[in-house]
């Protein structure tokens, strides 16, 4: 049986009615949830910085 982490055991001490795989379910769910956050305000922010990058002259540019 694998260890059980701190946030399934707080779901379970919540929620008694859940089982054990609903509540790992229901994390993995979370964090996976969270996990296709982060990477979309990377993107968004990556995409802005180039954006940025693209209108803003290089110092070589600026000086010809």
């Amino acid at each position: 049986m694998p260890k059980i982490s701190g946030k399934v055991e707080e779901l379970l001490a919540k929620h008694p009615s859940l089982s054990q795989e609903e509540a790992i379910k229901i994390v993995a769910d979370k964090n996976e949830r969270k996990k296709q956050r982060r990477i979309e305000k990377t993107n968004k922010g990556n995409a802005k910085r180039l954006r940025n990058e693209s209108a803003a002259p290089n110092e070589g540019e600026a000086e010809a």
